[in-house]
């Protein structure tokens, strides 16, 4: 009897152990499908250009919201960005907060995501990030604009920061720190300011 009830608990462990490896395959899937179907659509637009055949009919995938891609390389990120930060979008991917600049924008372009906990993880990895680390931003048209992280601060969750107005470009990324009780945030300017003037008075 004690044997079975060991056995019991032991399988229950690996199960409970296997959760969090099981969701990130699926968000992996799932993000997988999206970029995928962002890319050829891409690729779509190219051949469209050069043969003037018409577009196809918009993918179930774009149909949802998805307004673009954003990758770091370095910490393996690499995830659909969705237009809002609902419960919806941000089980999906990563959100763009709606009032403020679209992607690639003039101005402060804020994203949103989740990490490390049974909502998603897609933002786990960004408090590793460090200064000088590339970020790109692709539209869903294929615009894609590189940055180099500039600055990383841990803020309360309405500090005006994170989303404060800018007359020059700029990327904002944020997700929960601190059991949610903060924000973890990382100011991104574009590749050809990181370093400048312009940049560093940006980030004041």
């Amino acid at each position: 009897m004690r044997s079975k009830k060991a056995v019991f608990l032991i399988l229950m462990g690996i199960a409970i152990a296997a959760v969090p490896f099981l969701l990130r395959m699926r968000e992996q899937q799932r993000a997988g499908q999206y970029i995928n179907q962002l890319e050829d659509n891409e690729d779509e637009d190219e051949t469209n250009k050069e043969t003037g055949n018409r577009k196809k009919e918009a993918s179930p995938y774009l149909a949802e919201g998805v307004i673009g891609m954003v990758e770091i390389p370095e910490l393996k990120i690499k995830y659909p960005v969705f237009e809002g930060t609902g419960k919806v979008q941000l089980n999906e991917g990563i959100g763009h907060m709606e009032n403020t600049i679209p992607l690639c924008g003039e101005g402060n372009c804020v994203l949103a995501g989740h990490n490390g906990s049974g909502r998603g993880t897609f933002f786990t990895n960004l408090s590793n990030a460090k200064t000088g680390m590339e970020v790109n931003l692709t539209t869903k048209e294929g615009v894609t604009h590189c940055y180099m992280v500039e600055e990383m601060r841990v803020v309360s969750p309405y500090d005006a920061w994170v989303t404060e107005d800018s007359e020059t470009e700029m990327l904002t990324l944020f997700t929960c720190a601190e059991h949610g009780t903060r924000r973890f945030a990382c100011r991104c300017v574009p590749v050809k300011d990181y370093g400048t003037e312009r940049g560093n008075a940006d980030s004041e």
